[in-house]
């Protein structure tokens, strides 16, 4: 564990501008002072929905160069946090306990994980426990520590809208997935839309947001192959001569059911395809 105070050559650029940023910081891992970060925070009982949109965001924002911050929280946090880590990408995560004192429990192996290739951050000392009172303080540090907010599936009252609240103090960028109208899990997000957070339905909705920030751009230019055609995408793409349910599509393509639903979650939404009532999608 290292004590990283605000003085320090590594201490995180971005979240040293923050209001009140916090006099000292304890890592496990590695940070870096002027590391790119997205964070991305949501429900910790998302739908199936939720949980593919969660992946296709970390994986897109991590391959076009971002770590990747969140609570390592069940749910979305720990969703996207283990995307990142299987694209081999940094992630970060920000604890409402001390960094040696992982929670919640059934997430520690993920954070010893994150460790490896990342880092664990919290304001709160060695083993100090998790506590109600500590998450808002947590929530500021994860958008403090990056460049955007993105909320997927958040129930109307949240400490996911504390983070966004909290983005927008501090100057950040926010952006929601929007959800079903009659989900309780869509309440905040659409709300957030609403009120001014930017509706994302793809990652180049993400990006081009900071086409001003020259490092950013340069970051992107950097990464081989991001945008080229999704071939998969394409060949599922092939058999919507009639509305199809997802178990055909895995007969017809011999995909696997984990590998179209993240597909048909994109499709999805980039607004290419809908789902019908009866489970069935159809090209727009």
């Amino acid at each position: 564990m290292q004590t990283i105070g605000l003085e320090n050559v590594i201490y995180p650029r971005l979240l040293k501008q923050i209001p009140d940023p916090p006099g000292k910081i304890y890592v496990d891992g590695s940070l870096f002072q002027d590391e790119l970060c997205f964070a991305i925070v949501g429900t910790r009982k998302p739908s199936s929905y939720g949980i593919e949109a969660a992946k296709y965001f970390a994986r897109s924002l991590a391959e076009a160069g971002f770590t990747i911050v969140s609570g390592l929280a069940l749910g979305i946090d720990a969703v996207s946090h283990q995307e990142a880590l299987n694209c081999g990408k940094r992630t970060i995560a920000v604890l409402g306990s001390g960094v040696e004192n992982i929670t919640p429990l059934t997430n520690r192996h993920l954070g010893q994980k994150i460790i490896e290739n990342g880092a664990i951050v919290s304001e709160f000392p060695g083993n100090y426990p998790a506590m109600k009172q500590n998450f808002r303080q947590r929530d500021r540090l994860i958008s403090g520590l990056a460049h955007g907010v993105l909320v997927i599936e958040a129930p109307e009252r949240s400490g996911t809208s504390i983070t966004a609240s909290a983005a927008l103090e501090q100057g950040r960028e926010v952006f929601a997935v929007p959800g079903e109208i009659f989900s309780r899990n869509s309440i905040g997000t659409n709300k957030l839309i609403q009120q001014g957070a930017k509706l994302v339905c793809s990652v180049d909705d993400i990006l081009e947001e900071f086409l001003g920030i020259p490092e950013i751009v340069e970051m992107v230019k950097k990464q081989k192959n991001l945008f080229e055609k999704d071939v998969i995408n394409e060949k599922i793409l092939t058999y919507f001569d009639e509305p199809r349910t997802q178990e055909e599509l895995c007969e017809l393509t011999g995909l696997s059911i984990s590998e179209v639903g993240s597909k048909l979650t994109i499709l999805e939404l980039k607004n290419i395809l809908k789902r019908r009532q009866d489970g069935r999608f159809f090209r727009t």
